[in-house]
């Protein structure tokens, strides 16, 4: 020990001296030695080390300890009998003493904090919390509290969650206590500052601190004393803004129970400005809680209750008085000079008047708590007084039109402003032409006082909101466009005021937008002329103006002196680039050296680019809506941040289910469509002037000199010349090659070179100040400029040419820059560098062992803290080591430099530069070696590299990653204790996530990089385990964790390991579902898909679904994780301290479900299972479930909610049932989901569903049950029900008896369940009836029960396995794999009493049977929006319709032909109806039907002869665009054509047919088939025009399948284009006759086909084709009696052949509907089936049908089925 120590340690020994005069006399030895600065180090030194033998300032501390309680002792002790001089002598004594403590403790921590925090508090706590203490005592250990702890980031870390709140309870106990002697000021600022501590930095406050402040408020009335209330009040924001997310109703009820008060103490006139600010901020936190985004009643989210309704209608009234009072004084008083008070009451008054202003209400009555003359009384107990107030638009054009001052009106002006701007249905349409009317009167008043920016403002919130309005009736629009008339006019003069330009430009903007009237010539004038500057408002109204309107070609000019005289010579687009260039008229641009206010100005990115490019296009219009409807770049997007609290109010529409975007519907993610659509013509005199203009400003920076043209001006301009080029290559005017080579690149060249030289310049001296804002500004330009988008838009073409233009010298610059600027720093304030308490080295010894270990619990060191910022710091609390306070001028060039350095070295990765990227990314990395991480600097800088260098979409190499990664864990253990630095740490590490999940994972460094990682996540995990992780931190850890799930959704990598054993993360991610915090749970749920979906989107942009094994136990965690946490409080519930998180809990469970359901197809039943399940168990709010399920249903695609339930209703009874539970019967069962509101209507409406399953399980006694309830006979509803319960009982009869005991226990139950069934007590005899009567029924029921695994057993297989998927969903039971069901069918064909060989045989006794069954299959097919539901029933399809062709040769009882085109018609319609894009279950489902027409076809050619003849056309001409549209069947598609057309060339039936195809496309996977067709077509020689426009006409194809004849007009419009010639003598005898002319029924074929494609698939394809077709024929001048609709054929072929009008119109009646069986709408198919079966019932059908069958038309072929017997003819 040194000498220095050593006479310390005796010093503090002799402290503890009985004798007064020796402590004194060692007092003040001990103030000499503590500043000595040797002492000082040697105290120093040994604090840091930790080593206890030594004396350290912990120890030192202890001795002054004791000596401060022998003092205050003696003190206590003394005789209390004594003189004044002694008493005074004595506070005197008790002050010294206290302000000992705190010089030590600043000399102690001036360095840096070396005292023990515990030790500090310690002594704090038992000082304050000792009532013998004195009041000098108290109150100068709060200020050390305040000043000399709590403003220390270091002990800010370490004070625990108990001792928070032990502070937090003992300082609010002080503040209420009744005594005169406290600092009540004192105590609310530490009260302030613990709250903030609190809230941050654990998660210990609950609802029961909430009884703190509403005493402290209730105290404040009662004393009237405000000491200190602001500090209350901005604590308890605090505290709500933290409380809220957990306990929303009760911060309402807490609302409820305050506000009254402080409304009351408002009204006493004892509020200051900055009290009433501080209670306005809190009436808006309540609005936000109670009202979240405006919601209004209860049903949309809303809080109601009477209590608040008062609350509201009172403080509306205040605040009109206020608003009087402050108008009344003229202006604001010293408090209302903050801005944020005036918006803030402005933004209130505004949500208040949303919330109580109704159309039906024009005033209201209110209790008034507080009269004068209570407030003159202490009795608060006295009756309310009520009086009425009036609300609504009446008063607030009243306020608009009182005389007043300009002051007072700006207020309301602004007020309306706001509310109509906030919420635009709260303007009723009768309200707006009155309102624009005062409107209009004060702005044609043109004062010059301070009220027109206002009401120009209110004007443009109104167009805005008109604009949006699409229910105003005619007569209020006349009036309406009367009015903004001449508020147009009244603007236009006024424009060239400057200091109301921008309110004036925006109102023409808004105006424009809502095409509220027509725009005048007059107007474009403003941009080609003097009258204003380019400026961004201006621009802004310019790009409307583009896109909305079409510009005139020129002005007109008027005789006198106008704005546009100069520009004569120019046409108006011209004018305005000039205008927008130079604002020049005819001065010499070259001999202006001024630069031109486009240089000057901050416009919107790419904005003057946009227009200036649009202007030089002939369709200017179409090329500005073109610009503006591409998205905004993702990173110009980032800087947009929210409204505060705006995540808690979505939050809280998310837990009312009032806000379901998460339920959305997948985007629709189509085809990149790159700019080769894009057919723009641009005028070349334009773009040559454009290009000349900007040139000469090129030049013009170049050539002046560098006073006048700083860095980023020249900047400015190379990203305006290379902005331009962007634009040009995006609507296809040039190429990128092009644009590299062109003049306007060169120079954008040379200004980026120029500007280079002064980054140059600034490297050798980086302290010259007056340079660092420039070359800030200069990095924000270069940043801006840049998009790492990967879609194609005129943004990422701008950042390619950009890039190309930073030379390896610029960006070698820039690197240096930030070397030498991190090397030195300066800070903005003197403060001295903080030692670690401890080596961060050592928590990471067993880093790699145990990732536990990475946070453990020893002290820890943290960011650097000041001196003593005290009071000179204005935040709340310590400073955040992140805050921007402590980085200076030369830091925040830094970051902005390194942050330009990292998005140049991402977007490069693809794109051809000039720079060497991978060298500026290795010289990124080097940095952080010489990093020191307790630097605020340092640490910004490595949170900007990790966030920034790792691309989203371009990764970095694995092995840079692993370098990025290596200080991640020192960083994290340094600052483990400090939420905010942890949580900024987790949101920064998402994209380095992305990268881990990318390129080879199996490689060393990718493993390296991983496990870097993974120890991180662990630890903090771990760390949320112990309680250690405040909520905002382990919302990052989820959306982390939620982030490798989207790297790894196999979990194969992704695996946290802790202590030794491994979770992966998709086990661990649900278990954050029974997180504390309400936020963090809803995020998880929210986010619960990543466990059942791969979010990497493929080509497809869809997300894939996981194997079914990973989804089944994904949703077994989740359910029972999200169950947990809601049972956990059910049995409370009762608890009204529980009722918020029993809600909460229950939300969450809501929310998980609805996800699965949504996300998931193979759980879609297992989780609405749960979900009925738990509206019973744990009592969720059947209506709440209903919103949730009504929006899940109809992201579906379902028009009603019954018809989703209904769907699964089957699988729901049949488990409700399967729980064998008393207290779960049927009628238990949870109904109101479906709609209905009683039992009865539920089984009236279901007995057909729910009867089978009882049945089943003999529950006869519940089948009476239900008959009673809705009044039917029981027998009845057996009968009625009677084939959907055969499908329960017979499969299990056909079952092969494999020695299941699981299917011989089901075999029994049907046996048993049969013989009651035919028992006589029960349907007897009649069951044979039954069964032969509904055949037909049973078939279709038994069909419908088609489950086809795929992965079936090898004996078992069929060809339906091949379309089966994993993933394809059980369906409603019972369900069968086809074998069972043919099975089932031989069964009962063996069964019947005519023992026939198949069930067919028995079918075709009723031909109408196969009608039946194939209609009920398409019907189920088009009632069902789910795509896996649809491709069951498409395999059901092709089932049935395989066993029907196996069969076709017997006829199938008349029925074949009908049967084949059915078949083949519906194949087609359904393959018409395809996606654009095929992939997974619909690529399986276009293969199916592929693969049925393909047996169609063969079974047609080979046993029906010419059957396939009428419908080769259609298969053809609907196969063909499938070759190249679907790649993934295109081999499928072309086996079939072959087969149709090569293979069949010889065929007799066939030939024919195949000569009147449309040719085939001339490409080289049609070759053989374009040959073989053209073969056949020219076999006797090749076609002139006339003999090619017949063949055309000559084929007659079905309308509604217009895309059929595509290529045939393709073929056309070359055939046409090629024989011009013989086109004009085709001509020629059209015009001789064109009544009978082939151009005139070309023509009309033509227009007839582009009629038929309205609405049909193909549409645009087929008019293009026609148009082509037209345009190709020209103008042709036809009599109007030519061009007239053709007769149909089939009436005067009916006229020929039937005299009797009867059979005429029966004739004509059946052509129609034998055609409308091959519609493609089921309905309409099934009436036609209706029509067809009564006509041909009759006398008159039976008499037709004898006649007609002699002819040789096949119609009646098809209507076999529908043919009733003679017997039946009615």
């Amino acid at each position: 020990m040194s000498l220095a120590l050593n006479n310390l340690l005796i010093c503090c020994r002799q402290l503890e001296n009985d004798r007064a005069t020796e402590r004194r006399k060692e007092i003040e030895t001990f103030k000499r030695l503590i500043r000595d600065p040797e002492t000082v180090q040697d105290l120093d030194r040994h604090s840091d080390s930790k080593q206890g033998k030594y004396l350290n300032w912990d120890a030192v501390f202890r001795f002054l300890q004791k000596y401060i309680q022998k003092e205050t002792e003696c003190l206590r002790t003394a005789k209390p009998n004594v003189s004044v001089s002694t008493q005074i002598s004595r506070q005197k004594k008790m002050q010294e003493i206290s302000s000992l403590v705190r010089d030590f403790i600043k000399c102690a921590n001036k360095r840096g904090p070396r005292l023990k925090c515990q030790e500090l508090l310690n002594y704090i706590m038992d000082t304050v919390k000792d009532a013998s203490n004195s009041i000098i005592y108290g109150s100068n250990c709060s200020n050390i509290l305040l000043k000399d702890i709590l403003s220390v980031r270091k002990y800010w870390c370490e004070i625990s969650q108990q001792q928070w709140l032990e502070l937090f309870s003992v300082y609010f106990r002080l503040y209420l206590r009744p005594s005169q002697d406290i600092n009540r000021i004192l105590v609310a600022r530490i009260i302030h500052v613990v709250t903030k501590g609190c809230c941050s930095q654990t998660d210990g406050l609950n609802s029961k601190s909430f009884d703190f402040f509403s005493e402290a408020i209730h105290y404040a009335r009662q004393e009237k004393k405000t000491a200190g209330l602001n500090y209350i009040l901005a604590a308890l924001i605090i505290f709500l803004k933290t409380l809220a997310v957990n306990f929303r109703m009760r911060v309402c009820e807490l609302g409820d129970e305050i506000l009254p008060t402080l409304l009351c103490i408002w009204t006493q006139d004892i509020f200051n400005d900055s009290l009433k600010g501080a209670v306005i901020e809190l009436f808006q936190l309540q609005m936000c809680i109670c009202h979240p985004r405006g919601a209004k009643t209860h049903e949309k989210g809303a809080y109601k209750s009477k209590k608040w309704q008062s609350i509201l209608y009172n403080l509306y009234d205040l605040l009109v008085n206020e608003i009087c009072h402050i108008g009344s004084r003229g202006k604001y008083s010293a408090g209302f000079r903050n801005t944020a008070f005036k918006e803030n009451l402005i933004e209130l008054m505004a949500d208040i008047c949303h919330q109580i202003f109704d159309e039906d209400t024009r005033s209201l009555e209110i209790s008034q708590s507080c009269t004068t003359a209570q407030r003159e009384s202490n009795d608060y107990s006295v009756a309310c007084k009520r009086r009425k107030i009036e609300v609504g638009w009446e008063v607030i054009k009243d306020h608009l039109q009182k005389p007043q001052n300009d002051f007072d009106l700006m207020l309301w002006l602004q007020i309306i402003t706001q509310l109509i701007s906030k919420y635009p249905a709260s303007l009723p349409n009768d309200e707006l032409c009155p309102l624009l009317m005062i409107l209009y009167q004060l702005l044609s008043q043109q004062r010059r006082g301070e009220r027109t920016p206002y009401v120009l403002q209110c004007l443009t919130e109104i167009a805005l909101c008109q604009g949006k309005k699409t229910d105003i009736e005619s007569s209020q629009k006349s009036d309406l466009l009367k009015l903004w008339i001449k508020i147009w006019f009244v603007t236009f003069r006024g424009i060239n005021s400057i200091q109301i330009q921008t309110e004036n430009f925006a109102l023409f903007g808004a105006i424009i937008q809502g095409s509220l009237l027509e725009i005048d010539r007059e107007f474009w004038k403003l941009f080609t002329g003097s009258t204003c500057r380019p400026s961004s408002p201006a621009v802004c109204c310019l790009t409307l103006a583009l896109t909305i309107c079409v510009i005139p070609e020129t002005l007109k000019t008027e005789t006198e002196q106008n704005v546009c005289e100069v520009n004569r010579s120019f046409s108006l687009k011209e004018s305005i680039m000039r205008w927008l260039l130079f604002h020049q008229s005819e001065d010499d641009i070259e001999d202006n050296k001024e630069l031109p206010p486009i240089l000057q100005s901050n416009f919107p990115h790419l904005m003057l680019e946009k227009i200036l490019v649009s202007l030089t296009m002939k369709n200017c219009k179409a090329a500005m809506k073109i610009f503006q409807s591409v998205p905004e770049c993702e990173y110009h997007q980032k800087d947009k941040e929210e409204l505060p609290f705006s995540e808690v109010e979505e939050l809280f529409l998310q837990t009312t289910f009032d806000k379901m975007d998460f339920l959305s519907t997948v985007k629709e993610c189509t085809v990149e469509k790159y700019q080769s659509s894009f057919g723009f013509s641009v005028h070349q005199n334009l773009k040559g002037s454009l290009d000349h203009y900007l040139l000469g400003l090129s030049e013009q920076l170049l050539s002046n000199s560098s006073e006048v043209t700083n860095s980023e001006t020249l900047v400015q301009c190379s990203v305006l010349l290379v902005g331009v080029l962007g634009c040009y290559c995006y609507v296809n005017i040039i190429t990128e090659e092009e644009a590299y080579q062109s003049e306007l690149f060169q120079k954008a060249k040379s200004l980026m070179q120029c500007a280079g030289e002064s980054v140059s310049l600034f490297k050798n001296k980086t302290d010259e100040e007056s340079r660092i804002g420039s070359l800030r500004s200069m990095m924000y330009l270069c940043s801006r400029c840049l998009c790492n988008s990967t879609k194609q838009n005129p943004n990422k073409i701008t950042s390619g040419f950009f890039l190309r233009l930073l030379t390896s010298k610029l960006m070698n610059d820039i690197a240096d820059i930030c070397k030498s600027l991190a090397s030195f720093i300066k800070k903005p304030f003197d403060y001295e560098k903080v030692k670690a308490e401890d080596d961060p080295n050592e928590n990471l010894k067993d880093v790699n062992d145990s990732s536990s270990n990475l946070f453990h619990d020893c002290p820890s060191s943290s960011a650097s803290d000041t001196n003593d910022p005290g009071e000179n710091q204005s935040t709340i609390g310590a400073m955040n080591p992140l805050a921007e306070e402590y980085l200076s001028k030369q830091d925040l060039l830094l970051l902005d430099m390194l942050k330009f350095l990292c998005m140049c070295v991402t977007t490069s990765q693809t794109k051809s530069v000039s720079f060497r990227a991978a060298d500026i990314r290795r010289r990124l990395l080097m940095l952080i070696d010489s990093l020191d991480f307790n630097k605020s600097l340092h640490l910004h800088m490595y949170l900007m590299l990790l966030k920034e260098l790792p691309g989203e979409q371009y990764p970095l190499p694995v092995e840079d990653v692993v370098e990025l990664l290596k200080p991640l864990s020192i960083v994290c253990s340094l600052y483990r204790r400090d939420q905010d630095v942890c949580k900024t740490i987790l949101k920064h590490v998402l994209h380095v996530v992305t990268n881990l999940g990318q390129g080879n994972r199996d490689s060393e460094h990718a493993r390296e990089a991983q496990g870097q990682f993974l120890t991180v996540i662990g630890a903090f995990w771990h760390l949320t385990k112990e309680k250690k992780c405040t909520f905002s931190v382990r919302m990052a850890i989820v959306k982390c964790l939620k982030t490798l799930l989207e790297a790894d959704p196999y979990s194969k990598w992704a695996i946290l390991n802790v202590k030794g054993e491994g979770y992966p993360i998709n086990e661990i991610f649900p278990q954050f579902l029974t997180d504390d915090n309400h936020q963090v749970c809803m995020l998880t749920a929210e986010s619960i898909n990543r466990l059942f979906q791969d979010m990497k989107q493929d080509s497809s942009m869809f997300p894939k679904a996981l194997p079914l094994k990973l989804q089944q136990t994904a949703f077994e965690n989740a359910h029972l994780k999200a169950q947990e946490g809601m049972k956990g409080v059910f049995h409370d519930a009762e608890n009204p301290e529980l009722l918020d998180e029993t809600y909460n809990r229950k939300s969450v469970f809501l929310m998980t479900i609805a996800i699965i359901l949504h996300c998931s197809p193979v759980c879609e039943k297992q989780a609405l299972f749960a979900l009925c399940k738990s509206v019973k168990e744990n009592g969720l709010d059947p209506h709440l479930v209903k919103k949730v399920l009504e929006k899940v249903s109809e992201t579906f695609g379902y028009t009603r909610l019954e018809d989703f339930m209904a769907s699964h209703l089957d699988y729901l009874v049949s488990e409700w049932l399967n729980l064998q539970d008393t207290a779960y019967s049927l009628s238990s069962f949870p109904f109101v989901l479906l709609n209905y509101t009683n039992v009865e209507d539920f089984y009236r409406s279901y007995y057909k569903v729910l009867i089978p399953h009882l049945v089943i399980r003999s529950y006869f006694d519940e089948v009476k049950s239900i008959a009673n309830q809705i009044q039917e006979d029981w027998k009845r509803l057996l009968i009625a029900c009677f084939p959907k319960i055969l499908v329960n009982i017979l499969p299990y009869f056909a079952y092969e008896d494999t020695g299941d005991s699981w299917m011989a226990q089901k075999r029994e139950t049907a046996t048993k369940v049969y013989d009651m069934l035919k028992s006589e007590n029960l349907l007897g005899r009649q069951i044979d009836h039954l069964f032969t009567s509904n055949l037909p029924e049973i078939v279709v029921e038994l069909l419908m029960t088609l489950h086809e695994p795929g992965n079936s057993d090898a004996g078992q297989s069929t060809d339906l396995c091949n379309f089966s998927g994993d993933l394809d969903p059980i369906p409603n039971p019972p369900c069968f794999p086809s074998h069972v069901i043919k099975a089932t069918f031989a069964y009962i064909s063996n069964c019947h009493k005519t023992k026939h060989k198949s069930i067919l045989d028995i079918l075709s006794k009723s031909p109408d049977s196969y009608q039946k069954i194939l209609l009920a299959i398409c019907e189920q097919a088009a009632e069902t929006n789910n795509v896996y539901k649809k491709h069951r029933i498409l395999k059901i399809y092709h089932l049935f319709v395989s066993l029907l062709l196996k069969d076709i040769k017997s006829g199938l009882g008349g029925a074949w032909a009908f049967v084949l085109r059915d078949v083949i018609y519906t194949l087609i319609h359904y393959i018409n109806q395809r996606t654009s894009h095929l992939m997974g279950v619909s690529l399986r489902s276009f293969s199916l039907c592929c693969d049925l027409l393909n047996l169609v076809c063969q079974t047609a050619v080979i046993h029906c002869k010419d059957a396939l003849e009428n419908h080769l056309h259609v298969i053809v001409g609907t196969l063909i665009p499938l070759v190249n549209t679907q790649v993934e069947v295109q081999k499928q598609v072309l086996d079939l054509l072959k087969y149709l057309v090569i293979d069949n060339k010889d065929n007799e039936n066939l030939y024919l047919t195949i000569k009147l195809l449309d040719p085939f496309p001339d490409h080289v996977v049609f070759k053989d088939l374009r040959i073989t067709q053209q073969k056949i077509k020219y076999s006797r020689g090749s076609f002139s025009l006339l003999e090619e426009i017949n063949h055309f006409l000559s084929v007659s194809v079905y309308d509604a399948l217009p895309l059929t004849r595509l290529e045939g007009l393709k073929d056309l419009r070359r055939q046409l284009e090629q024989h011009k010639d013989q086109m004009i003598n085709l001509m020629r005898a059209s015009q001789d006759n064109p009544q009978d002319g082939i151009v005139l029924k070309l023509v009309v074929s033509l227009l007839h086909l582009s009629k038929k494609a309205i609405n049909h698939t193909g549409e645009k394809e087929v008019l293009e084709a026609v148009a082509s077709c037209l345009g190709e024929v020209g103008p042709i001048d036809f009599s109007t009696i030519a061009v007239q609709h053709s007769k149909d054929t089939s009436y005067t072929k009916t006229v020929e052949l039937f005299e009797d009008k009867e059979l005429q119109w029966t004739l004509i009646m059946l052509n129609c509907l034998n055609n409308t069986l091959i519609e493609d709408g089921v309905k309409v198919r099934s009436a036609a089936v209706t029509c067809l079966k009564n006509i041909l019932a009759t006398k008159t059908g039976h008499k037709f049908w004898e006649i007609y069958k002699m002819t040789t038309d096949p119609m009646l072929t098809y209507l076999q089925p529908f043919r009733t017997s003679r017997k039946k003819v009615s």
